[in-house]
């Protein structure tokens, strides 16, 4: 069985001191305040869950009960209502979604009669009543009859929820493209057929004659082209037929709604007219129209839409791998700019990313592996320390004592070859004993000796290992003798030796210093270089040039040697620099100088110059450079092995069929011995021009790459190259990007994730979901806690051993198999929002070639300053990425358990395979096998950060998006999720896999988040209503999320389940959606969900496009001008300059702190009493915090004070949309401009005040008084306001007298028209007249085109005689107010009412 094996993360009020809310205006009837009515409300004691079943507002099948009883139940409703009985329960989703089944059902036969009756009623004599028309006959007959009865019933409960009222529109949608289908489509396509077919014949001229014509035979042929029904006319038969079609089948298309209803596209011919007619013909050529107008969009654009989008979808699936090659720009822009963002491979062909995710786990397993085998040693060391005191007292000189083990590990005995093997003999008798005698000296007892002999003898037997299967590789160009001798070498000169002067100077202050000896002696050798060559250095400059090679001195990533470049002094060099390689001079164990003239010409050369550097041997090093490096060189040999083999049998297998439908479902190959077969197989691709030539860790005189010598594309040779790195441009890799840009943006996301304590819980806790969200919760309670067990046993080192370094939580072999196993599969260590924290820290340290000293000396800077920080970082991180490997440990040993337990079961009941055959112990596949596949499937269905896309991983570097590649992944492995439970199922032996997939899938998307919603409403005794109204008061962060309403001790409040829940980001557009339909369920319901739409897609690209949390901090001080971007105030713009600083720093340093400051600070204010910001907290709702689920207390007085607040900025902006564009000096050309953009602005105005009209029923219906309520109001300076809410009334924007005054002393100083004249004065008042007689959340019923002023016909009149400049000084002579009271301009302009209206300003009359 493979689950038995042993495997090898308040608001600030605006100053009441601000202008007055609503400016002096024109106002024909302004609703009296009204006066407050103080009345005592009794609270209510919450309700329990039996007292809630008791009076039916719950039922136990909410919590526990079936689906078919929940739809028993809504049919029973639904009867119950045809009976005229009261039902007060709220309907469940079930039985919402149930009525609108019926309902729909209903509703499309009925449709259907309804045309035919409207078509009826359109040609009767005038003068007909509605009622007594046939439809409305019709329509009051129905209604008394069963059917009715029920559609009526069914469409109140579809109605409850805004699911069942999208159902209900869906259903009849669905209804009637049926019927078309059957009627419309079929007869417009074969009408566009024989349309095309007459416009050929008549432009060809071909009238096909049968009789005594020779060319009969071709006729037929040309006649059965025509015949054919081509793919266009399909596309007209469906647009037109299904869309105009189908619209006229629609019961009730006026409920629905079209784009021409929504705000934002009412310029469309498409909007609804919902004003009924008082004669029946009228009233039926209106709702024939309406049906019209829907059907059309139908046709277009949602019909096309639907189309094309499928088509796209089709083109990727089918032709994926060929697009990036297709001769059309179509297509090649399809994958560029649909396909490559958003898939994981990018622009890579799957084999090449396939293979680099392969390298890339090899990679971290070696890196594992050597990072265990150094622990050891570590282990071992401390318990030295511990036992013996000479040992101790060494410790205190590491390098003393490294040394020891270091020499004897690496350098006292050689591998050697044993057949075609390499195979370590055994420490040698002579270096057991030298190395015993250093030991006692040092006081180690020979228990920990033994031990120590132990370790180094099973890391020896390793690395021989690594050796061998290195030999065994046919790119390997020389003998194993051969290869023995030089790897033996580089292991004991160069993979097993660090510098100091590397490893210590890695900081702006330097921790090593050669000595004053060391630097003579190299200025010796560099004398006694120049002297050789004729030339003559003295004693300053040899010792400047020792001082600069000491500098440039770095490792080389090839051959891990210590390199330095020096001025060449030979006239025979074929470049005037050359670069030394410190690891060149000993071969098979012996010194190998430079030639005659060269640098190093002696042994005790070599020596100098390594004493300069600081040679040094520390055991736990050596271990780690040399498994890394003879691993890596495996891995990456494997890897470029396997890439040519793939493209190889791709190759052949094109060469066997057709290439053109294979290429599409195989791909192509990718490596080509000549550059021009390349080109012609790889098409609109740029090809190297230089053949491949790769590197591994060994000299090129003893590897060769298998593809070096090929010719392939630009972008795949560079993905080779560099693996999963994404390279960056000029711009995000230049030093000024990195410090202005990276270095804040790394750390202020750090702070608010890895480093913040409260976010390690919720990392764990919210991980916990994905073993739901793949149903690896549905197997027995046993293996759930086995696996568990096992999950903790894999990830402890970096749980508790990475933090205490104590030896006990150091877990078994077979535990740190099974670990590095899964890293090597791509499992574990792929934590999001660690490794994009890594990628960027990668991004900021990176060392161009071009500017490698200012790189290396800014790196120098980050490394002294970042220490502390770095230990700090790199403890946290461990723990981040433990938490999260958890679970992933958990499902790997799930999914393997479920394909064992499936094919045992196979095996048992005689079930055969997918390809018809039986299932035996035979060919039941190989426990690596399964454990591989399980690997597979969790890498698919679990986030994962190898599989970002590159476009995503490089909004990483952009000043926009936090954690772009998070809600990606979410994305990727839903639908990945998905599509394997749909194969699984076909498949016979992991069916039953593939449906606890579905249901763990549906469970974490569709049913958890409404069950605990409805689960919280019945154990708090919240109603439907009081649901609606806590989500009205939620800040906008929040207002669309799922929310767990919780009432305690007479106080609401609410956990944000989304916040921990990270599966929302999936559900969350439908959750937009839903929630935008419910708050107006008598709105239109396509207008809604284009709303909705608009706000969901804004939430799936917010972390993308949304401003990172460094720069909106910076934008929040300067671009904003002190203000958040929801408005919030940071510092009042009349303090001094050295408060606003403050308050700056202040706000900066709590947005950039880490994530836990604010949760630590309310739970210290909750221990000792105090209030936040006027809000009390608890301390059990805080610790909730720690798993992401807080309880937040809703204060009601707060939000509506600051909503109060935020009405008031709206309307400020809403009112300058009125005169925009007008008072720019220049003539305006439309007249009709104001008027246009007069009901713009009312129109938002209407939108302000209907919502702030929800906020006052919503803290209505959560117990806040009257009183209270108008309180509120009153201190904001908004009584005027508060009457017009609670009588549920609006009141539009105005013209003052003052803006009338304006525009006309505009006009007459420039001599331009007056856009504001007496006529659009008129037509103004005349809307706002009809403005005032609005209901608020309604619609917004004024119909611009009914006001607009008759454009002036000016074509038959003559121009202007020339007109005399106006006399200044008569002008200036004349009174600005006359006898009247008035201006000139005023008394021209103003209507009689609104002459009064200013007199009584200025206290005339």
């Amino acid at each position: 069985m493979v689950d038995k094996l042993n495997l090898p993360e308040g608001y600030t009020l605006i100053d009441d001191t601000e202008e007055e809310l609503l400016e002096e205006e024109i106002v024909e009837e302004v609703p009296k305040d009204k006066d407050v009515q103080l009345e005592e409300v009794s609270e209510e004691e919450p309700i329990g869950l039996n007292t809630l079943k008791e009076k039916g507002i719950l039922s136990q099948d909410n919590v526990t009960g079936t689906l078919t009883e929940e739809t028993i139940r809504s049919i029973s409703k639904i009867y119950d209502k045809t009976q005229g009985k009261e039902v007060e329960e709220d309907a469940s989703l079930v039985e919402s979604l149930t009525g609108a089944g019926i309902s729909a059902g209903i509703k499309i036969p009925k449709g259907l009669v309804t045309f035919g009756t409207l078509l009826y009623d359109v040609f009767q004599e005038e003068g007909i009543p509605i009622d007594e028309t046939l439809t409305g006959k019709f329509n009051e007959a129905f209604e008394q009859t069963t059917l009715g009865k029920i559609e009526n019933a069914a469409e109140d409960v579809a109605r409850e929820t805004a699911a069942g009222k999208i159902t209900e529109a869906i259903g009849q949608l669905y209804g009637a493209g049926k019927i078309a289908q059957k009627t419309a489509i079929p007869v417009i396509t074969k009408t566009s057929q024989k349309v095309r077919q007459l416009v050929n014949s008549i432009k060809g001229g071909r009238y096909v004659k049968t009789t005594n014509n020779v060319n009969a035979a071709k006729a037929v042929k040309e006649a059965a082209k025509l015949n054919k029904i081509t793919g266009t006319d399909k596309f007209i038969g469906i647009a037109v037929g299904g869309g105009v079609g189908g619209g006229f089948i629609v019961s009730n298309v006026e409920d629905i709604g079209t784009f021409g209803d929504w705000d934002f596209l009412d310029f469309l011919p498409t909007g609804m007219d919902r004003n009924e007619r008082k004669q029946g013909g009228e009233d039926a050529q209106r709702q024939l129209l309406n049906r019209f107008k829907f059907g059309a969009e139908l046709g277009f654009p949602i019909i096309p839409f639907v189309v094309g989008t499928g088509k796209t979808g089709k083109l990727l699936l089918q032709k994926g791998k060929e697009l990036t090659y297709s001769d059309s720009m179509l297509e090649r822009w399809v994958d560029r700019f649909v396909g490559r963002p958003f898939r994981s491979r990018s622009n890579k062909p799957q084999e090449l990313f396939d293979g680099i995710q392969r390298l890339e786990g090899k990679k971290s397993a070696i890196k594992l592996l050597a990072k265990d085998a150094a622990r050891n040693f570590d282990d071992r060391i401390r318990e030295i320390s511990k036992e013996t005191s000479g040992a101790a007292l060494a410790v205190k000189d590491p390098d003393a004592f490294s040394k020891v083990i270091s020499e004897f590990m690496f350098k006292s005995t050689d591998d050697v070859v044993k057949g075609k093997s390499i195979a370590f003999p055994g420490f040698s008798t002579k270096a057991l004993n030298t190395f015993k005698q250093s030991m006692d000296k040092l006081g180690v007892a020979k228990k920990s000796l033994n031990k120590i002999v132990e370790d180094a003898t099973a890391f020896r037997n390793t690395t021989a290992g690594l050796k061998s299967l290195i030999s065994a590789s046919k790119n390997v160009v020389v003998g194993t003798e051969k290869l023995n001798k030089i790897l033996n070498e580089r292991v004991k000169n160069v993979l097993s030796v660090d510098y100091k002067m590397l490893d210590d100077n890695r900081g702006i202050f330097n921790g090593y210093r050669p000595t004053a000896e060391s630097i003579k002696e190299v200025s010796q050798i560099l004398q006694k270089y120049a002297k050789a060559n004729g030339k003559t250095l003295d004693d300053v400059t040899a010792n400047k040039l020792v001082n600069d090679l000491t500098k440039n001195a770095f490792k080389d990533k090839s051959t891990s040697a210590l390199v330095f470049d020096i001025g060449e002094m030979s006239a025979l060099a074929d470049a005037p620099v050359q670069r030394v390689n410190m690891g060149k001079y000993i071969t098979t164990g012996k010194f190998k100088p430079d030639g005659v003239g060269g640098l190093i010409q002696k042994e005790s050369d070599l020596l100098a110059f390594k004493k300069l550097f600081g040679e040094y041997r520390n055991a736990q090093k050596g271990i780690y450079n040399v498994s890394s490096e003879l691993a890596e060189t495996i891995s990456r040999d494997k890897f470029y092995t396997e890439l040519l083999a793939d493209s190889n049998r791709i190759a052949a297998a094109l060469k066997q069929g057709n290439p053109d439908i294979l290429r599409g479902q195989i791909g192509r190959p990718i490596f080509f011995k000549n550059y021009n077969d390349a080109v012609v197989n790889l098409p609109n691709q740029e090809i190297t021009k230089i053949p491949l030539s790769l590197k591994t860790g060994l000299p090129e005189t003893i590897y060769k790459s298998p593809i070096d010598g090929y010719f392939t594309t630009v972008p795949y040779a560079e993905a080779i190259r560099v693996g999963d790195a994404v390279v960056g441009s000029n711009i995000t890799r230049s030093l000024a990007w990195r410090i202005g840009m990276l270095i804040p943006k790394g750390i202020s996301q750090a702070a608010k994730t890895i480093l913040g304590p409260f976010t390690h819980a919720r990392n764990f806790f919210s991980s916990m979901f994905t073993t739901i969200h793949r149903g690896n919760v549905l197997i027995s309670p046993m293996k759930i806690a086995d696996f568990l067990n096992r999950s903790r046993k894999a990830v402890q080192p970096q749980l508790l051993y990475r933090m205490t370094g104590n030896p006990k939580f150091r877990n078994q072999p077979e535990d740190q198999a099974l670990y590095r196993f899964l890293l090597e599969e791509g499992v574990t260590n792929q934590n999001i929002i660690a490794r994009e924290l890594e990628g960027i820290f990668q991004d900021i340290a990176q060392v161009r070639t071009a500017n490698m000293t200012t790189d290396q000396f800014f790196n120098k800077i980050l490394n002294t300053g970042t220490r502390k920080f770095k230990r700090l970082y790199d403890v946290a991180q461990d723990l981040y990425t433990a938490e999260d490997d958890f679970f992933r440990v958990y499902n790997f040993l799930a999914e393997a358990h479920k394909l064992d337990t499936a094919f045992e079961t196979a095996i048992k009941k005689g079930i055969k395979d997918i390809n018809g055959k039986v299932v035996t112990r035979a060919t039941k596949p190989t426990d690596l096998e399964i454990m591989k596949e399980a690997a597979q499937i969790v890498r698919e269905t679990v986030p994962n950060y190898a599989y970002v896309s590159d476009f995503v991983k490089g909004v990483r570097r952009s000043p926009l998006g936090s954690f772009a590649a998070f809600p990606a992944e979410i994305y990727r492995t839903g639908a990945n999720t998905t599509v394997r439970a749909l194969k699984e199922i076909k498949d016979p032996v992991r069916k039953q896999i593939g449906y606890n997939s579905l249901v763990g899938q549906a469970f974490t998307y569709a049913t958890l988040p409404p069950l605990l919603v409805e689960t919280f409403r019945g154990l708090y005794g919240i109603t439907r209503d009081q649901l609606n109204a806590i989500r009205e008061v939620l800040p906008t962060w929040s207002e669309d999320n799922t929310i767990l309403p919780v009432y305690e001790n007479g106080k609401y409040k609410y956990i944000d389940f989304s916040h921990g829940f990270f599966y929302d980001t999936m559900i969350q557009p439908v959750q937009t959606t839903l929630a935008g339909v419910q708050r107006n369920p008598d709105k239109p319901l396509v207008p809604q969900l284009m709303d909705s739409f608009v706000k969901a897609t804004g939430k799936v690209f917010e972390p993308f496009v949304s401003e990172s949390i460094w720069i909106g901090v910076v934008l929040d001080l300067y671009s904003r001008g002190g203000k958040t971007k929801e408005g919030r105030q940071i510092w009042n713009p009349r303090e001094p300059e050295g408060d606003k600083f403050s308050k700056a720093v202040e706000y900066a340093v709590k947005e950039l702190s880490p994530g836990s400051r604010e949760q630590v600070l309310r739970l210290y204010k909750a221990a000792t009493g105090q209030t936040v910001k006027g809000t009390k907290f608890e301390i059990p709702d805080e610790l909730m915090g720690l798993f992401g689920f807080r309880k937040v207390p809703l204060n009601l007085e707060k939000t509506l004070n600051f909503r109060i607040q935020e009405f008031k900025r709206d309307t400020r902006n809403e009112r300058n949309l009125i005169f925009a564009d007008t008072r720019s000096g220049d003539p305006v050309k439309d007249d009709n401009i104001i008027i246009k953009q007069f009901v713009k602005a009312n129109r938002q105005r209407y939108e302000t005040y209907s919502k702030m009209r929800r906020l006052y029923d919503a803290v209505k219906v959560l117990g806040m008084r009257d009183n209270k309520i108008a309180e509120e109001f009153v201190d904001r300076n908004a009584t005027k306001l508060y009457g017009f809410i609670e009588d549920n009334k609006f009141e539009p924007f105005g013209v003052s007298t003052d803006v009338i005054a304006a525009y006309a002393k505009e006009s007459e100083e420039k001599g331009i028209p007056n856009p504001l004249n007496k006529r659009v004065l008129k037509k103004l008042e005349k809307m706002r007249k009809d403005m005032f007689k609005l209901k608020l959340n309604q619609d917004f019923n004024i119909d611009v085109e009914k006001y607009l002023l008759p454009e002036a016909d000016t074509s038959m009149m003559p121009p202007l005689p020339e007109q005399p400049m106006p006399n200044v000084s008569v002008a200036q002579q004349t009174p600005n107010v006359m006898q009247t009271g008035l201006t000139p301009v005023e008394t021209a302009l103003l209507s009689e009412e609104e002459k009064m209206i200013a007199l009584k300003n200025r206290g005339l009359v």
